[in-house]
């Protein structure tokens, strides 16, 4: 398929940089991944779309570590977007089947990312049988089905998060949100625009977090004001408090963030929470402590995290499992960057019951644990940290993860950094002051 658009111009860009990088020609790349030497050179002169084979291929051959797919999926879905506005000029009936066609490829070449190749077309046809066959809502395009199908699906990938890569997440979030995206642009039932904004918008918030994790973060923002639109469409002013907070929970850990502007946005969240008891509040609270002990105003910090206690104790049922789970999570991460090592050591024995090994929390109190030693056993902690991190696969050392080896290097004393295991974190993770 002809490409010819400035994100395509952009994916070949990158392309061409890092098959320099890796000195290599065209003609040996193409040899590497199976393809002409000719498709290569179109592919980065952006006269050409690769297909999702195609770009997963050169991310592992010029171990991309994602980039590539990112920039690709960006690409693509900026095609759907542009071909969703159609032109004034096209008949109704002929853009619609356009849509359909674009849409159904769209979901096809993210799929063959999220659960490869074989399965993906199956995949795609089965999605567009299922959903033709749910009677719709009478006024709308969309079916009840449908909107609680988008609404659970939102569930997994939040879950799923926690485990498996940022890119693969990203690309299975694409299959749902270009099936939702035809139907946000037409007449729905009050109804209805509330409830496919509802799930639009938990899906928009998780597409920035991956996003932000692939370390695009004009998409992220992009994405993330998409979620905002939509959260305030749905009329749910917890979601909309919700999906703030989660904004915040990724923009507190990027180095080039204004952790000052990141307040704003967790008491914005709190203020759409309310004053009533609600998991929402729970979460909007708990940020602000985690930003708050992150600037250095531990007092304020500590107070914030007893207001989250008593607000979560006053939940339905203390509030659920999960929410619980991630209290202990925040108590050792607040205690931590006060140098609270006793509060910092009881709430991580507990935490680290609570989540299963590989879960990207159970990694994240490790690295915690090494940051709180960090001062007083430096060689050991860097050692720790080095090794956690080594552990990891690539495409796993998204921005939480980078984030909490940070901290270790943070907290090292000035002359531990001569320490060889130091001086191969901070080269891992690029920090500046190695």
């Amino acid at each position: 398929m002809s490409a010819e658009s400035q994100e395509w111009h952009e994916f070949g860009r990158a392309l061409r940089k890092s098959r320099k990088g890796h000195q290599i020609t065209q003609r040996q790349l193409g040899e590497l991944i199976g393809w002409a030497d000719s498709m290569v050179s179109r592919w980065e002169s952006g006269t050409l779309t690769p297909s999702a084979e195609a770009i997963e291929a050169l991310d592992s051959a010029l171990t991309a570590e994602g980039k590539l797919i990112s920039l690709g999926l960006h690409a693509a879905m900026a095609d759907g977007n542009r071909l969703r506005k159609g032109t004034v000029e096209a008949k109704a009936s002929t853009r619609d089947e356009d849509d359909s066609m674009e849409r159904r490829r769209l979901m096809r070449d993210a799929a063959v990312v999220a659960v490869g190749s074989a399965v993906a077309p199956a995949l795609t046809a089965l999605t567009d049988a299922w959903q033709v066959s749910q009677p719709p809502i009478s006024g709308s395009s969309v079916s009840q089905a449908m909107i609680d199908d988008w609404e659970h699906a939102a569930d997994i990938h939040e879950q799923r998060a926690r485990f498996d890569p940022p890119a693969v997440i990203l690309a299975a979030l694409a299959v749902d949100y270009t099936s939702m995206a035809p139907h946000l642009g037409r007449a729905q039932s009050d109804a209805v625009q509330r409830d496919l904004a509802h799930a639009a918008a938990r899906h928009a918030a998780l597409i920035g977090g991956k996003w932000f994790d692939l370390g695009n973060h004009r998409e992220a923002h992009r994405w993330w004001a998409q979620a905002r639109l939509l959260s305030e469409q749905s009329g749910d002013s917890l979601l909309t408090s919700w999906l703030r907070g989660w904004e915040a929970g990724y923009r507190r850990q990027a180095p080039d963030e204004d952790l000052n502007a990141v307040l704003l946005v967790t008491r914005e969240a709190r203020r759409f929470a309310g004053d009533s008891p609600s998991a929402s509040l729970v979460a909007a609270l708990s940020e602000e402590a985690k930003v708050l002990a992150m600037i250095g105003r531990h007092a304020e910090a500590t107070t914030t995290l007893r207001r989250t206690e008593e607000t979560y104790e006053r939940l339905p049922s203390a509030g659920s499992s999960r929410q619980g789970r991630a209290l202990w999570y925040d108590r050792t991460l607040i205690y931590t960057f006060a140098g609270d090592v006793k509060r910092a050591e009881d709430a991580r024995a507990t935490a680290e019951k609570l989540y299963p090994a590989g879960h990207r929390s159970a990694i994240l109190l490790a690295l915690h644990g090494a940051a709180l030693h960090a001062r007083t056993d430096p060689a050991e902690s860097a050692r720790q940290a080095l090794q956690l991190l080594e552990a990891l696969p690539a495409e796993r050392r998204d921005t939480r993860v980078m984030s909490a080896s940070r901290m270790v290097v943070s907290a090292l004393p000035d002359k531990a950094h001569g320490l060889s295991a130091a001086q191969e974190l901070c080269a891992l993770i690029g920090h500046r002051s190695a």
